[in-house]
């Protein structure tokens, strides 16, 4: 393309907006498409939520602490898999991936949690 035209062509696209053009052409960003934080502050808020009450149903229910705790890991390592599991699918990851990696996260994190308590001895008063 010759210098005369490139130029004709560099001031017909940044007429409007130079920043606009120059993210959407340089730096393939669409600012249009930029993501609402109030949508994900709301998406989130609602994820964690649902996701609290899974291991608290599990759990709220059963009176004896060695099957209540035991529900309550068994809830919580199923719905992380599963939660793993939707997030590879969504994402285009291989599902057994994303359902193993959040699984040891989440287990890797109840455990440290768990272990921190007996540290403190809150974990040994059965509340």
């Amino acid at each position: 393309m010759s210098p005369g035209l490139a130029r004709q062509v560099a001031v017909e696209l940044t007429a409007h907006d130079v920043v606009r053009a120059h993210a959407r052409d340089e730096l393939g960003i669409d600012v249009d498409a930029l993501a609402n934080p109030v949508q994900a502050a709301a998406s989130s808020a609602l994820s964690f939520t649902l996701g609290a009450g899974i291991p608290l149903l599990a759990a709220a229910f059963i009176k004896p602490v060695v099957p209540r705790l035991a529900s309550l890991i068994a809830a919580s390592c199923t719905a992380l898999f599963g939660f793993g599991v939707l997030g590879a699918v969504l994402g285009g990851a291989p599902w057994w991936r994303g359902g193993g990696r959040v699984l040891a996260g989440g287990a890797a994190a109840m455990a440290l949690t768990y272990g921190i308590g007996r540290g403190f001895g809150v974990a040994d008063r059965g509340i």
